[in-house]
């Protein structure tokens, strides 16, 4: 399959955190008509691009609207760790960012938040730029191996490699017991974006970063659906690319 994918490779976290704000600084700049509409990832990869935009200041950002991508279920609105308050403290709050969605996580009615999740998702439109991360599993978003590619908003049980992975710095005693359960945008969703960058940083995901774009594009692999997206962007620093075909 030919693929078309522009590649920035990070000497270190400051590096990477300086071209990830590049490239979305440049794309958000394209769309001096209106307001973009942006999907953001959350967790430790993209602290970095966040850390540099909180640097640049409010005025070097220019306009757009914030659309949650995907959140923990169970856990009281005031929680530290809810990926929504993390957004506000990292991002949202210092920048001044409009937030157009948020996802509801003390909630007993899945069902219901799915139909106000995918309302909320509709009413928003399809969304500009979609920032992504890449789970050692191949996950996107919370979209786990296996998740239909036409799945819409969901609800999903975190496997194994997952909670594995996004609890290393969970403390029990502070926090409670690390939620199984959280609801997500589908690939569906994402396909959407007329601009996907993928963050990717670490050795962890060096094999998982190759199978996905040099690999059968596979609902083993959820991340394998950009094979098939137009405008991809990775920004990856050298141990996320030791893997990667040069």
């Amino acid at each position: 399959m030919s693929m078309h994918y522009k590649l920035f490779t990070a000497s270190d976290d400051t590096d990477f955190g300086k071209k990830a704000a590049d490239v979305l600084i440049d794309l958000l700049q394209k769309y001096s008509s209106r307001t973009p509409k942006v999907i953001l990832p959350t967790g430790n990869t993209p602290l970095p691009l966040y850390a540099e935009l909180r640097k640049r200041g409010a005025a070097a950002l220019p306009r757009m609207e914030y659309f949650q991508l995907d959140e923990y279920l169970g856990l009281a609105a005031d929680h530290p760790r809810l990926f929504l308050n993390e957004m506000k403290a990292n991002l949202l709050g210092p920048l001044g960012i409009p937030l157009r969605s948020a996802f509801s996580s003390a909630t007993k009615n899945n069902s219901g938040q799915l139909d106000a999740v995918g309302s909320k998702f509709s009413f928003f439109g399809h969304p500009d730029i979609a920032v992504i991360g890449i789970g050692p599993n191949g996950h996107v978003g919370f979209n786990e191996p296996n998740t239909k590619f036409d799945e819409g908003p969901h609800v999903v049980r975190l496997s194994r490699e997952t909670i594995q992975a996004n609890s290393k710095d969970w403390d029990v005693a502070k926090f409670g017991e690390f939620p199984e359960t959280a609801i997500t945008l589908g690939i569906k969703d994402l396909k959407q974006a007329q601009h996907t960058i993928l963050l990717v940083r670490g050795e962890a995901k060096a094999c998982i970063l190759a199978k996905a774009f040099h690999g059968d594009v596979t609902e083993k692999v959820p991340a394998s659906y950009l094979q098939q997206q137009r405008n991809v962007t990775i920004v990856a620093d050298r141990a996320a690319l030791s893997a990667f075909p040069s």
